[in-house]
């Protein structure tokens, strides 16, 4: 399956946006998650739905307790990253794409090796011989089972 750029606006069909904000707020826990335990920082997710004729709705995804993480940004005075929607929705200014080119110029190193692999794969070009591309055994003593199983040999002309 394929993926293309979608433009980001808001999603006017009810269910469609269900399932995306679904979809998403899953996807964004486990990016969390992975920026947590590979990293080693401290992370929280804080996302409250609003739906209409539905409750507020609160979902977190904390690495730690996330009353202790409120606290600490509640009190932090050093120095703030802080970025907003304007950050990366294209307008003038924005930090999200630092070059202007409209790329995302971060390499995601798990991207790249996938992407590596794939790529020996398909190209076949030699450098990198997956296990699945070796050729067979024909005996299985080369398995470690001890027996031959190649075919007997039969001569197309016997001499005379």
């Amino acid at each position: 399956m394929g993926r293309r750029k979608i433009e980001i606006q808001p999603i006017t069909h009810e269910r469609n946006r269900s399932v995306t904000f679904l979809k998403r707020k899953n996807g964004l826990f486990k990016k969390a998650y992975e920026l947590g335990v590979l990293c080693s920082v401290d992370v929280a997710v804080i996302i409250f739905e609003e739906r209409p004729g539905h409750h507020l709705k609160l979902y977190q995804y904390c690495s730690t307790d996330i009353h202790d993480i409120v606290q600490r940004h509640v009190r932090y005075e050093g120095e703030k990253d802080t970025r907003g929607p304007n950050d990366f929705s294209g307008n003038a200014g924005a930090r999200a794409d630092d070059n202007g080119d409209g790329e995302d110029d971060d390499v995601d190193d798990d991207d790249t090796q996938d992407m590596g692999r794939r790529g020996a794969k398909r190209r076949g070009d030699g450098k990198v011989k997956p296990e699945w591309a070796k050729p067979l055994s024909t005996s299985l003593g080369d398995l470690g089972m001890g027996a031959d199983v190649s075919p007997p040999f039969h001569p197309l002309v016997s001499a005379c």
